[in-house]
């Protein structure tokens, strides 16, 4: 048989020879046999009877991998007086007759089959001796070495490693990346992951520290360093909200013109590149201008204020109304330093006609930026220039129910008009300003509050509006009685009223006396006294046109009726004629007359009471007879009483 070059085996790599006969062989003795005494293989019962090479088992056989294949060594083991050469064969089972011969003294080199996978085991076969004397090729079935399973090797990777995730707070961080499968992942020599059978791995870092971190990754094949890669990771302190305070600030604005107002901020803490929204409100009455879709912004430094580098407000968008105005946080380098201020001017227009003269501009800023969130918002107290339409009360007169309304008014005002209603109908008056104030009267008001609105006008427009609350009080009406110095004159009733008002007296539902208010406001009334003494209580109504009715109580104290309290039964002796007295009580100031009821003519004589009321009268002695003696007295206000005594003869 004739050595000739390895092929590579198409299943598990086990290589087998033929032997080529160049003889018959011989055939062998017992003590011919090959180890473990199993007959050499040989060819025909004709062939020669002597073997003269004898192959053995082999020596030191071991089996290498690497990524392209696998290497068989192996020293062949043979002996015989006529050996030729000696080598190798590799069979998969015990049969060698049809393997190559192969020299594995130095390793035999077998590739990798496509059908053989990165690390798929598999078994390789057997290691033969086989020994050549001068007829033929020999080898012992039972002569072999097992080579075992031999696992293919993964394909060597480069190492990578980044950064995945990492969590500022808790100071750790994730690093994945990939390597040769099974490959051990090592930091200073230690293991800390093992690459998988798709070469990924991954390992998470802890007890880093506020700042940057380097850690440097090693790849170990099989115990042997192949590569490292090194990583790097950031840690920065927790996110802290609140980082960026809005600022309160102040702006004049002008009536039909454009202003520019600033929404002020100052940061907690230096930022570079933030992200976030801000949105601006319009005072009230007033719009944005448009065309502002971006704003470079301003940051302060020392007294001054300086243009940021590049446009910090972008992707503006004004609402329909104009009253809002929003906007994306320009992604650029701020640069903007701890308690440094900065802020963004927008145009603010303000109608002519605006109605308010204070108002409020907002600029809501919200985002984050490393290590802080802000949600903050920048107010700016608005005035307008010109002043404002004012109202207010000068003067109300209840009785005639009119009131002087005066205020102030735009200096661009040409008109004042005030609006109420006049007695139950709405109607309006013009007046014009003059040195920024106006006066204006109003009447046909009605007891209680009237509204009256007020709207100042530049030509057609309006530039102001406001109103005002006139209170009219019920309109002053009293009464009180008066009495003249002589008692027989009647009382007289009088007062104060609403001028043209109707006053009528009642004495319950009967009408005592009436009067129309004079224009100076008074009122009186001359009182047929009733034949009662004592108070007279009257009630007094005035009707005015337009007006609920008011009464009032109208007491008429006329004193206390005439009694007589001592007849003085008997006569009096006196140094001329016999006299009886008669005494009592009556008004103070009462004149008092005695006279016989029912007899004509008779006059028993008369008195005024005194001031406390007593009187008392003296009158000749009266025929001796029943009589009944009438007192009457005639007091305030020709108030006449009567009171009666009957005394009898003696």
């Amino acid at each position: 048989m004739r050595s000739r070059s390895p092929v590579l085996a198409a299943a598990a790599a086990a290589l087998v020879f033929s032997a080529l006969l160049i003889g018959p062989p011989p055939r062998a003795s017992a003590a011919e046999q090959g180890d473990g005494g199993a007959t050499l293989r040989q060819v025909g019962d004709d062939a020669q009877t002597r073997q003269l090479a004898f192959p053995g088992t082999p020596r030191d056989v071991r089996v290498e991998t690497d990524a392209d294949g696998y290497v068989v060594f192996g020293t062949p083991n043979c002996s015989g007086v006529g050996l030729y050469e000696c080598r190798s064969a590799i069979a998969s089972g015990s049969d060698a007759s049809h393997s190559p011969v192969i020299n594995t003294r130095n390793g035999y080199r077998i590739s990798w089959p496509s059908s053989w996978r990165e690390g798929e085991t598999r078994h390789v076969g057997y290691l033969f001796s086989v020994a050549r004397d001068w007829i033929a090729w020999w080898y012992s079935p039972n002569a072999r070495v097992d080579l075992g399973q031999v696992t293919r090797p993964y394909a060597p990777r480069a190492l990578t490693a980044s950064v995945a995730s990492k969590d500022d707070a808790a100071r750790t961080a994730r690093v994945t990346g990939t390597a040769t499968p099974g490959a051990s992942i090592r930091i200073s020599g230690s293991p800390v992951a093992t690459a998988d059978q798709s070469g990924n791995w991954s390992y998470r870092l802890t007890g880093l520290s506020v700042g940057g971190n380097s850690r440097t990754f090693q790849q170990y094949v099989d115990g042997s360093y192949k590569d490292q890669e090194t990583v790097s990771v950031t840690i920065v302190d927790p996110v802290q909200p609140d980082q960026i305070t809005g600022d309160r600030g102040s702006a004049t604005l002008e009536r039909g013109k454009t202003t520019t107002v600033y929404s002020t901020y100052t940061p907690k803490r230096a930022f570079t590149t933030p992200s976030g929204r801000i949105e601006f409100t319009a005072p009230a009455g007033t719009t944005f201008a448009p065309g502002q879709d971006s704003q470079r912004g301003e940051y302060r430094s020392g007294s001054s204020w300086y243009s940021f580098g590049g446009n910090s407000l972008v992707h503006g968008s004004r609402s329909s109304d104009g009253h809002t105005y929003s906007f994306d946080l320009g992604q650029r380098n701020w640069d903007v330093a701890k308690d440094q201020k900065f802020r963004f001017g927008l145009r603010v227009e303000t109608p002519v006609d605006v109605g308010s003269t204070s108002g409020t501009m907002t600029g809501r800023l919200s985002g984050s930026f490393t290590g802080g969130t802000f949600d903050t918002t920048a107010t700016t107290d608005t005035t307008v220039a010109d002043q404002p339409l004012t109202a207010r009360v000068d003067r109300v007169d209840a009785a005639t129910r009119t009131a002087t309304i005066a205020g102030t008014a735009p200096g661009l005002a040409t008109r004042v008009t005030l609006t109420w209603d006049r007695d139950g109908m709405a109607t309006s008056r013009t007046v014009q300003p003059s040195g920024g104030t106006w006066t204006c009267d109003v009447d046909g008001l009605t007891t209680g509050v009237n509204q009256v609105e007020v709207e100042a006008f530049a030509g057609q427009a309006s530039v102001g509006r406001t109103s005002v609350e006139v209170p009219v009080d019920a309109p002053t009406f009293d009464g009180s009685p008066s009495f003249a110095d002589d008692v027989t004159e009647r009382a007289t009733v009088s007062g104060h009223g609403v001028p043209g008002a109707h006053v009528v007296l009642r004495d319950g539902v009967t009408e005592v006396g009436s009067a129309t208010v004079a224009p100076d406001g008074t009122w009186s009334v001359r009182l047929t006294a009733p034949d009662r003494g004592g108070v007279w209580s009257l009630k007094a109504t005035q009707t005015v046109a337009g007006q609920p009715p008011q009464v009032i109580d109208v007491p008429v104290d006329y004193g206390q009726a005439v009694r007589i309290t001592s007849p003085g039964n008997g006569f009096i002796i006196s140094p001329v004629f016999p006299e009886v007295r008669i005494s009592g009580m009556a008004a103070p100031g009462a004149v008092v007359r005695l006279a016989e009821q029912g007899v004509a003519g008779s006059d028993l004589g008369s008195v005024t009471a005194g001031t406390d009321g007593r009187w008392a009268v003296s009158t000749p002695a009266l025929p001796i007879r029943d009589q009944v003696i009438e007192a009457t007295a005639t007091g305030r206000g020709a108030n006449t009483t009567r009171s009666t005594v009957s005394l009898s003869g003696s």
